[in-house]
């Protein structure tokens, strides 16, 4: 072995032995997570002082067979990525300047050369080009019709591998797969929390696929706010897109200083152009059928619908617009699921805004998959629905509808969530809910506890 300076983060005698053990186990044969199991098992009897390897992320080299990849923690608790490689395989072109942990004789074999990567959830680059060229199986998606259990937190680094390796435990007790992670609302960098999910998930081995959500709202009467923000977080798969502030609470009859008829007609020729009039009536005054109920539009509900939420329905389309233009330009995959936020409407969401606001993005061309409806009494503020059964009621009615258009609901977590409500998400939903935790607390008993209730 060659001489190596005393100040690296690993000792490379340690660095020998896993190597040695990587290449016994793994060369000449398909990497599978049955191979990295047992790497992991034989590893037990390794005397590993100033290394804790991740064998859930060992990963082989795209182009040259003979050159590992192995997330590991140092001596002082860095996180590196180790880069293993036959002295015989080139540099490695995909990290510059790696630090070089030491060239060792194998006993059974060639010589191996070992360097060194920083690989934290604040190395961006170098989480963004493992997964961009090495294994893109860590790389969020769409949720599609799965349910998910989405995790915030204003410190990822240490909320979303707890989260992970709980996700690991239900997929293992139960085959299903609820991982999803969900940027904070307006609190911390968009990227951080982005690389920090990399992070978490390469670590943890994850490549079952998971999430990364991510909200848009809309400032004032500019959308130049919203194009910023979409431009941030064009990477990840989920968009909810937040435009309560162009909500006319008051067209709402329940408003407390609601609209009279006449403001409410007025308001509705001054928003829309003859053509937009037209198409909504066609469109809205009418009978719908989406399952469970028939909702029957009449043309004065058709015009406080429309004034109520018209204006936040078209900017909620230019936000999608902007989210699938972005993504083109940044050549990012075409699909992601987008979220509509309905919370701020003022009053629990009904059946009939449900369907106005999910059948008006879907007939022009930006059909919503996640829809985040206000509940009253599951929210921090706001009315109530009423009591538990009519609250059942509410969520079962809303999630026919969501699903009538190929979509699922969205509902935020709060402390008084106890078994009773998290069973009546789970049965009222069908198990199809995108659940958003945000408590930093316990993260794991949060996912285990709801995954119980809404999945078993």
């Amino acid at each position: 072995m060659t001489p190596v300076p005393l100040d690296l983060p690993l000792r490379p005698s340690e660095a020998s032995e896993l190597g040695n053990l990587i290449f016994d186990q793994a060369e000449r044969k398909p990497l599978t997570d049955e191979v990295r199991n047992r790497i992991a098992a034989r590893a037990s009897v390794l005397r590993l002082e100033t290394i804790r390897p991740y064998f859930g992320s060992l990963e082989r080299d795209p182009v040259h067979p003979s050159v590992y990849y192995l997330a590991v923690d140092g001596e002082k608790g860095e996180p590196l990525l180790l880069h293993l490689a036959l002295a015989t395989a080139p540099t490695s072109s995909i990290f510059y300047k790696p630090l070089l942990i030491g060239r060792m004789r194998r006993p059974n074999g060639p010589e191996m050369v070992v360097n060194s990567i920083p690989f934290g959830a604040s190395d961006g680059d170098n989480l963004e080009k493992f997964c961009a060229r090495i294994d893109t199986a860590f790389l969020p998606r769409p949720q599609g019709s799965r349910t998910a259990i989405a995790i915030g937190g204003d410190h990822p680094e240490s909320v979303l591998p707890a989260a992970f390796d709980a996700f690991r435990a239900i997929l293992k007790r139960t085959g299903k797969n609820l991982a999803a992670t969900a940027l904070p609302p307006a609190r911390g960098s968009a990227r951080h929390f982005y690389c920090a999910g990399l992070w978490a998930a390469i670590r943890a081995g994850w490549r079952e696929g998971y999430s990364a959500g991510a909200e848009i709202a809309v400032s004032g009467n500019t959308l130049e706010t919203a194009k910023e923000a979409i431009h941030q977080t064009a990477v990840f798969s989920s968009f909810g897109a937040d435009a309560c502030r162009l909500f006319h609470v008051a067209a709402d009859p329940r408003h407390p200083s609601a609209w009279s008829d006449a403001v409410v007609e007025e308001k509705f020729e001054s928003c829309f152009t003859a053509d937009d009039r037209g198409w909504i009536f066609d469109e809205f005054a009418r009978a719908f059928d989406p399952g469970d109920a028939v909702y029957e539009f009449t043309q004065p509900e058709v015009l406080r619908l429309a004034v109520k939420f018209g204006p936040a329905l078209r900017a909620v389309e230019q936000i999608h617009e902007s989210i699938r233009q972005t993504r083109s330009t940044l050549k990012i995959g075409r699909s992601f699921d987008f979220d509509v936020l309905l919370e701020g409407a003022g009053a629990p969401t009904t059946p009939e805004e449900l369907i106005f606001c999910l059948h008006w993005l879907k007939q022009r061309g930006h059909a919503a998959q996640l829809a985040t409806p206000g509940l009253g009494g599951l929210e921090p503020s706001g009315p109530a629905v009423g009591s538990t059964a009519d609250l059942a009621q509410h969520i079962k009615e809303l999630s026919g509808i969501a699903r009538h258009y190929q979509a699922g609901l969205t509902i935020r977590s709060r402390a008084d969530h106890g078994p009773e409500v998290l069973d009546l998400i789970g049965r009222a939903t069908v198990g199809r809910v995108n659940y958003k935790v945000s408590d930093e607390l316990d993260v794991a008993g949060h996912i285990r506890s709801a995954a119980e209730h809404l999945v078993g």
